[in-house]
């Protein structure tokens, strides 16, 4: 039997028939423009020496310094996934065996597989040359919407070559303005005179004058049709009758003339032709099962040396193709002699692939013999919705859409794949109407294997939709884990990760960390490097909850190198480890360093799908960094794209915290308390930090937000008992539940009540709480951001003294400092230390590069403070900046603020390169 791995490398070169063709020497000059151009497009109806013109200019390649890369597409490739595995494997070329160690293409999302596709293409060192044959076939939305970002987003050394029957739609129009596209159609593939009469003097036989003229003439140089013509007249047609009828539609020349060929075949093999072409790809094995005989190896070596287009797809030549218009018009003749057979002989080839694994080549054939109940029975045994995380999605639409309604509903395996598939493309609502439909027709009848199911794929569609959980959901659902079988990872993977970040969001720290780490366990055994890293991002919230920072950066920053190494630090992998690093950076008081990674990693994250979590990390962090820095409406500008994120997402959690947000901010500027007062009622502050009293609130990082929000209102507004109160509740939670990160800041506030109320003792030693939670994770930025209350407590701190605790020393005047800095540089047009620094060093005359060693930062961070410096000071160049923050008395002497010990998280150069 064929291997799978033969019929694969059949598709990284061109057709082995390929090679005894006429030269096309005009054609191959112009082609050699494609390395000047980033695309080459070579469309033409069927039949006009595309692939043949491809190899032939690959092969003049073959002594050059250009590598390339080929790859012939089928129908099946429109599965974005699917074709990801092909590219990849194209690319890599001889390289492919020896690349273990990173994910498996096929695994990967489509922008994260984009981004490992351009992280190989980046290693290359030599002009690359990426050949995709028979693009038609792959047409769908997604690949092309692939495809064009694909060469958009390519290094430079890269240019792509593509043969198609239609025009597609790749950002052609761009390229042509940029001088990046050449174009090759119908007209250039024309034979010309000379051309069509060295292919016809092939046939031996003599023409009369003017016959290729003739030919020309009634062909219009369709290189197909000349060469059919050909052939008839070698097989002994009459010359007068061959070129008769050369008229009508071109499909309809090209079935004429394949039709003559037929006619000069016994009329055995006639029917052996017409049976056969029902395969894309022929074995000896397959024609056996499909035409019941013994001798299919025999059969096809014998169609080959009669010359019916048939020809060897593998070099061992045990694997078949019929030219694919010659093979259209013998299935469309098949049809209209026996309709019965025809559908006879695709149920077979349906059941022999489906037996063999082959579930989209089964589904395929199953839709040709029009049998539903087959192509439902395929779907159901190979594991209906099963195949869609297993990368098979286009199949599952392509069979689902081949059903009717009550096929698909008369089998509840097929009912949840329609639910999955609709979960996948974005139809949230009508999944949710189908979902429930389903359930409503009782299910208790079927057995518990398939209610497991059905409760997996309804708890998936629950997450999507980002419902609220209660914990005895979640508790029903590590009941479930339990009754999945120990070798279904895939399930087992997608149920753990889920419990554990419903535990997290749930405030239940401890108990989210055991099903996130057997999740990555499973995703282990499954070899899917690209879902083990979130449930990596996952355990690193989890750690910083708990208070435990340090230990949450050395996640990330493990996690960063693998997603460089294997998908690139352009990839949406490296955008969520950004937003989660953000996080980290800016509770250093590195904020600048934050929004170097932002600056990036936040569009692109608005570009691509995420979640509440990396959403909220992302956009909160940029907001306070804002903030923070003195510009208060470009925070609530960011705020407001959290918002409109929200609503396209449908997210309402976001849209929630994004509220919650903008509050918090305005406590943080010391905006007036009518501002605030308004805002609150207009969100219903109190109803959502009520939810804190509830054992399982809707969202609790709501409850949370909004309790906090509240507390902070009250003791602004001088209610400070009620805010004690609602802190104090706050605290009791965070203790219980390990929330130690919470605690710093409810222990700030609860600290300045305290000392409001006159209770200095008391306020002094929830201070040292927080104190002591913060000083060896290097958390200033909780402290900063108090900046408005917090002064009397830190002096208060200070004055008691340190005793032999020279950490806590450390850090406190480390915070009297920055706190010195900060309201030094709030005069000096909201510029903060670390700007002031940079423009210090920058009026005396130093590089980026040279105030990034002094400093002691990345020449990117450097880049990035002094954008932000020209933007404050209304300039747009360095020798501008200094003459105009002269003239104003802007130049300070440079901080003298001293970094906590723990004040670097990882290599940070890397980060913001």
């Amino acid at each position: 039997m064929t291997s799978v791995d033969d019929l694969l490398a059949a598709k990284f070169d061109p057709p082995v028939w390929i090679g005894d063709q006429i030269r096309r020497a005009p054609l191959l000059e112009r082609l050699r423009a494609a390395l000047d151009n980033r695309l080459t497009l070579i469309h033409a109806p069927a039949g006009y020496g595309k692939t043949s013109l491809l190899a032939q200019w690959r092969d003049s390649l073959a002594t050059s310094r250009v590598r390339t890369a080929w790859l012939s597409l089928e129908r099946d490739d429109r599965d974005v996934k699917r074709l990801v595995r092909y590219l990849m494997l194209a690319i890599r070329g001889d390289e492919a065996e020896g690349a273990g160690g990173g994910p498996h293409p096929a695994e990967l999302p489509p922008r994260a597989a984009l981004s490992a596709i351009l992280h190989e293409l980046a290693a290359c060192q030599l002009p690359f040359v990426l050949i995709l044959d028979d693009l038609h076939h792959a047409d769908s939305p997604q690949v092309t919407a692939f495809l064009q970002s694909m060469i958009r987003l390519a290094p430079a050394h890269c240019h792509f070559v593509f043969a198609s029957r239609d025009y597609p739609s790749l950002g052609q129009s761009v390229l042509a303005a940029e001088a990046q596209f050449l174009e090759i159609d119908v007209t250039d593939l024309r034979f010309s005179e000379q051309e069509a009469e060295t292919l016809l003097e092939r046939a031996g036989r003599g023409l009369a004058a003017g016959d290729v003229d003739r030919i020309l003439e009634r062909t219009e140089g369709w290189p197909i049709a000349v060469k059919l013509t050909g052939l008839s007249l070698q097989r002994g047609v009459p010359q007068d009758e061959a070129m008769a009828r050369f008229s009508g539609p071109s499909v309809e020349l090209a079935r004429y003339l394949s039709e003559q060929v037929l006619m000069t075949l016994p009329d055995e093999t006639r029917d052996l032709v017409m049976q056969t072409a029902v395969l894309n790809r022929l074995t000896g094995e397959l024609v056996n099962v499909l035409l019941e005989r013994t001798d299919g190896g025999l059969l096809l070596e014998r169609l080959e040396q009669q010359g019916v287009f048939l020809a060897p797809v593998t070099p061992n030549r045990d694997a078949y193709r019929y030219h694919q218009l010659f093979a259209d018009c013998m299935r469309d003749r098949l049809l209209r002699v026996d309709r019965d057979l025809h559908a006879a002989l695709q149920r077979r080839a349906a059941r022999w692939f489906a037996e063999g694994g082959d579930i989209a080549e089964a589904v395929n054939h199953a839709l040709q013999a029009c049998d539903q109940a087959l192509l439902a029975e395929i779907l159901e045994t190979a594991g209906g919705w099963r195949l869609i995380p297993q990368g098979q999605q286009g199949v599952v639409e392509r069979g689902l859409a081949g059903l009717s309604k009550a096929a698909i509903a008369a089998r509840p395996c097929l009912a949840l794949a329609e639910v999955y598939l609709q979960i996948k493309t974005g139809e949230l609502g009508l999944a949710r109407a189908s979902f429930d439909g389903f359930l409503a027709q009782g299910q208790d009848h079927l057995p518990a294997e398939l209610q497991t199911e059905i409760q997996v794929v309804g708890d998936t569609l629950s997450d999507y939709e980002n419902q609220p959980l209660r914990l005895e959901d979640l508790l029903a659902r590590e009941a479930l884990l339990r009754k999945l079988p120990a070798n279904d990872h895939l399930v087992l993977a997608n149920t753990s990760e889920t419990v554990g970040a419903k535990y997290f969001e749930g405030g239940w720290l401890e108990r989210a960390l055991q099903p996130t780490l057997a999740a990555r366990d499973h995703y282990q055994a499954l070899g899917s490097l690209y879902s083990d890293l979130f449930t990596r991002f996952l355990e690193s919230r989890i750690k910083r909850a708990q208070g435990r920072s340090i230990e949450s950066a050395a996640i990330l920053d493990e996690a960063w190198r693998q997603i460089v190494d294997n998908f690139g630090r352009q990839s949406d992998l490296a955008a969520n480890c950004a937003a989660f690093q953000s996080v980290l950076l800016y509770e250093l008081d590195q904020a600048d360093e934050a929004r170097a990674l932002l600056a990036w990693a936040l569009p692109h994250m608005e570009r691509f799908d995420g979640w509440v979590d990396v959403y909220s990390a992302a956009y909160f962090t940029e907001a306070r960094a804002l903030a923070g820095a003195g510009a208060l409406d470009e925070a609530l500008d960011v705020v407001d794209r959290a918002r409109r994120t929200a609503l396209r997402r449908r997210l309402r959690q976001l849209e929630l915290l994004a509220d919650l947000c903008e509050i918090e901010l305005l406590l943080m500027s010391e905006a007036s308390l009518e501002v605030i007062h308004s805002r609150a009622s207009a969100i219903g502050l109190d109803a959502l930090a009520d939810a804190m009293a509830e054992d399982s609130p809707g969202y609790r990082p709501v409850a949370v937000a909004a309790a906090l929000c509240r507390g902070r209102l009250m003791l602004q507004e001088g209610l400070i008992l009620e805010a004690l109160a609602e802190l104090g509740q706050l605290k009791r939670w965070a203790e219980a539940h390990g929330a130690s990160r919470l605690l710093i800041d409810v222990n700030i506030l609860l600290a300045h009540g305290q000392h409001e109320l006159g209770d200095e003792a008391e306020a002094r030693i929830t201070f040292d709480q927080a104190v002591e939670l913060a000083v060896f994770q290097g958390l200033s930025r909780p402290f900063i951001d108090a900046h408005a209350i917090l002064q009397p407590l830190l002096d208060d701190a200070i004055a008691a003294g340190f005793g032999a605790d020279r950490f806590r020393e450390h850090f406190l005047k480390g915070l009297s400092r920055t706190l010195a800095a900060t309201r030094t540089n709030r005069t000096l047009h909201g510029l903060s230390a670390a700007e002031g620094d940079v423009l210090y060093y920058l009026s005396q005359g130093h590089s980026n590069k040279e105030i990034a060693r002094i400093i002691g930062m990345s020449p990117d961070t450097v880049k990035y403070r002094l954008k932000s410096v020209f933007r404050k000071i209304g300039v747009s160049r360095r020798r501008d900046a200094v003459r105009v923050s002269a003239e104003r008395g802007l130049i300070p002497e440079p901080s003298l603020r001293t970094p906590p010990e723990n004040d670097r998280l990882g290599d940070r150069t890397a980060l913001s390169a």
